[in-house]
C-alpha cells in the first residue's frame, strides 16, 4: 500500500521558559521551517536556506529548539493526530497514513508509547490532553496559520555580541514588519536627504533601499565568508526582506557564535567579490556589520516616523531589553 504524505499543519510557538540562547533565533528559525515542517525532504532545503551543510543545522536545530528536525517532526505529528482522533470520526488507519506512518501497527505502538493509550482507547477519553512533553515549548496548533513567538522569561544567558546582534535582528524585524503598512509610493520616494554611510557604496536614496542595505549587507559579508558568489538582484518586496532577514541572521548568528567560541576573531579570511581581492578579520568583520546596521537603523528610523509610524521608539537596546525579560516589581 502506498503512503500517504503528510498534509502541511501549522505550528504554534507556546510561552516558555527560555533560559540559554536567544530566543530570537529560535524564532527565526522556526519561521523558516514552519511552513513546510511536515516534508520529509525538506530539511536539506533549510539547511541549504541557511548556507549550512545538514550535519551542522541538526546541531544548530537541536541547541536552539531542544530536538532534532527528526524528533519534533514525529512529535508534532502525533500531536496532529491525537487532535484528530478527538475531534473527528476519520478511520484511525487514515489518521496513521496522515501521520506518515506506512501502517496501523507501526503507528498504534508510537501513539501508546507517546500518550499511554492506544488511539482507539484515547478516543473514548473525554477532553484527552493533545500536546506532549517537548522541550522547546512547540506544539501543534491546528487553528493557527503561522507560528506564534516565544515569549521569553528569566535572565537573558547572552554576552554583548549576542545582544548586539540579536537587537540589531529585532529591531530589524519591526521596521519591516511597519513597513508592510505603507504603499510602494511611500516606501519609493526619494528621500530628501540620502543617506550614504559608506563612500564606496551608492546612496540609500529610498526606505526600501535603506531597509533593504540592513539585510543585503549580511548576506554580501556572509557570501565573502563562504565563498559564494556576489548575491545579485535581491527581491526588495517587504514580504521577502523579511525572508531574507531570518535566513541571512540565522547565518549571520552561527558565525559570530563559532567565532566567539573557537576565538578566532584575529583570524583572517579573503573576500573575492572586492576588486583586488582584500583580506578581513572575522573580528572586524563582525564589529563593521554592528556599526553599520545601528548607523542604517536610526536612519530608518527617522525616515519611519516622518511618515506617521512613532510607535518603534529610538532604536535603544535598552528598550528591546525590557521588551524581551521581565522587569523586577
Amino acid at each position: 500500500m502506498a503512503v500517504k504524505q503528510p498534509a502541511n499543519k501549522t505550528v504554534r510557538i507556546n510561552n516558555m521558559d527560555f533560559k540559554g540562547l536567544p530566543d530570537a533565533r529560535a524564532e527565526a528559525l522556526l519561521r523558516i521551517i514552519s511552513e513546510s515542517w511536515n516534508d520529509e525532504a525538506a530539511e536539506c532545503a533549510w539547511a541549504e536556506k541557511v548556507h549550512l551543510s545538514r550535519f551542522h543545522f541538526q546541531r544548530m536545530f537541536h541547541r536552539l529548539i531542544g530536538e532534532t528536525p527528526g524528533e519534533l517532526r514525529r512529535r508534532l505529528r502525533l500531536e496532529c493526530a491525537a487532535h484528530t482522533l478527538c475531534t473527528t470520526r476519520q478511520a484511525v488507519t487514515e489518521i496513521a497514513f496522515d501521520a506518515g506512518y506506512d501502517s496501523l501497527e507501526g503507528f498504534s505502538r508510537a501513539f501508546h508509547r507517546a500518550y499511554g493509550l492506544s488511539p482507539s482507547h484515547y478516543r473514548r477519553i473525554p477532553f484527552p490532553p493533545v500536546h506532549l512533553p517537548g522541550p522547546g515549548g512547540i506544539h501543534y496548533d491546528p487553528l493557527r496559520g503561522q507560528p506564534r513567538q516565544f515569549t521569553t522569561k528569566g535572565v537573558l544567558n547572552m554576552d554583548i555580541t549576542d545582544r548586539l546582534i540579536d537587537h540589531d535582528m529585532w529591531m530589524t524585524r519591526h521596521m519591516l514588519e511597519h513597513a508592510r503598512n505603507l504603499t510602494a509610493e511611500q516606501l519609493d520616494a526619494p528621500l530628501a536627504t540620502p543617506q550614504n554611510p559608506l563612500p564606496f557604496e551608492s546612496p540609500e536614496g529610498t526606505l526600501r533601499e535603506a531597509l533593504n542595505r540592513l539585510v543585503f549587507t549580511k548576506e554580501v559579508w556572509l557570501a565573502a565568508v563562504g565563498r559564494r558568489p556576489f548575491p545579485e538582484a535581491p527581491d526588495k518586496s517587504v514580504t521577502e526582506m523579511l525572508k531574507r532577514l531570518d535566513s541571512a541572521f540565522i547565518e549571520f548568528a552561527e558565525v559570530v557564535r563559532q567565532v566567539r567560541d573557537e576565538n578566532r576573531w584575529d583570524e583572517m579570511f579573503e573576500d573575492a567579490s572586492c576588486e583586488p581581492r582584500e583580506r578581513f578579520t572575522y573580528g572586524g568583520m563582525i564589529a563593521h556589520v554592528i556599526t553599520f546596521s545601528a548607523f542604517r537603523r536610526s536612519a530608518a528610523l527617522k525616515i519611519l516616523e516622518k511618515l506617521g509610524i512613532n510607535d518603534l521608539g529610538y532604536g535603544d537596546p535598552i528598550e528591546w531589553e525590557r521588551k524581551v525579560t521581565p522587569q523586577e516589581e
